[in-house]
């Protein structure tokens, strides 16, 4: 159980934002626009191009566990940077956004 619920916003980016059937989307801001209306500032790489969009989160994303945030439909946020995500895809785009950002 948690001692603290963790507003999102105080969590630092990036972030993966996961959905059903293994869709995911990297998340390098997050901007809470209204009460309830939260806008991702996403990057993903297609066609080895880089580009960014936004994504709107209509909820409060609600503190589950450490570097976890559930929305409804078993969607989450989680902290990428967390160990057990090393491997995953997310990760690798970051570090390649990165990589591509400081050229």
């Amino acid at each position: 159980m948690l001692n603290q619920r963790i507003d999102i916003l105080e969590a630092s980016a990036p972030f993966l934002l996961s959905l059903p059937n293994n869709v995911w989307h990297l998340i390098i801001k997050i901007e809470k626009l209204e009460a309830e209306h939260y806008l991702c500032h996403c990057v993903k790489n297609q066609d080895n191009e880089f580009t960014e969009y936004t994504k709107d989160i209509l909820e409060v994303p609600f503190h589950v566990a450490e570097n976890i945030w559930e929305l409804s439909y078993g969607v989450e946020i989680m902290t990428l940077m967390d160990d057990s995500l090393n491997d995953h895809p997310a990760r690798i785009l970051w570090q390649n956004w990165n990589a591509h950002k400081h050229c």
